[in-house]
């Protein structure tokens, strides 16, 4: 799977689990956060698709992915991108 096609895969998983993306322009890493009771994960449009991917991934994991049904190739790269967040 290339960056783009998992960037996309995990855009489509937080559009499911009811979770609102904005791109913004910054000086921000971005994450998961709450506004007004809504659901919402800000990213740096400035960033590259692997580190959006990044902020991505850590802001799903952070939001609780739980007994959702995730692919095992997306579950795998999320779990990736928290235990390289962890390492770090």
């Amino acid at each position: 799977m290339t960056h783009e096609e998992l960037f996309e895969e995990l855009k489509g998983l937080a559009s499911e689990l009811g979770i609102k993306l904005r791109f913004e322009n910054g000086n921000f890493g971005g994450g998961y956060c709450l506004l007004r009771e809504e659901k919402l994960l800000v990213i740096n449009r400035r960033f590259t698709v692997p580190k959006k991917i990044r902020t991505l991934a850590l802001g799903l994991n952070e939001y609780g992915l739980g007994n959702n049904f995730i692919r095992p190739a997306l579950r795998e790269a999320i779990d990736d991108e928290v235990a390289k967040a962890v390492d770090s």
